[in-house]
C-alpha cells in the first residue's frame, strides 16, 4: 500500500445539519409546513448527492490502492430513490 492519504469526505456544515434535523423531526411528528418541506427535500437531496460524491472518492481510492477487501470487512446496502442522486 502506498502513502497516499484517503481522500478528505464533505460534510454539511454544523448548522445545515441541526436544520435537516429539526425538519426531519417536525416531519415525523407531522407538523411540517409546506415552505419547511421543500427545505427538508432540498437538504435531503444535498445530502444524497454529497454521499454519493464521498462514496466515488472512496471507491477511486479504493482502486487506486488496489487494496482488495479487507478480511474483517462488512458488506452494506445503500439504497436510493431513483432519480435523487442524479439531480
Amino acid at each position: 500500500m502506498s502513502n497516499v492519504k484517503p481522500p478528505t469526505l464533505k460534510q454539511f456544515a454544523r448548522p445545515k445539519q441541526r436544520r435537516l434535523d429539526e425538519l426531519l423531526s417536525k416531519n415525523a411528528e407531522g407538523c411540517i409546513t409546506d415552505a419547511e418541506r421543500r427545505r427538508l427535500t432540498s437538504l435531503v437531496d444535498e445530502a444524497e448527492r454529497l454521499m454519493v460524491e464521498n462514496a466515488k472518492r472512496l471507491a477511486a481510492y479504493a482502486e487506486r490502492e488496489g487494496s482488495g477487501i479487507p478480511p474483517d470487512a462488512v458488506p452494506v446496502t445503500v439504497w436510493l430513490t431513483p432519480g435523487h442522486a442524479e439531480r
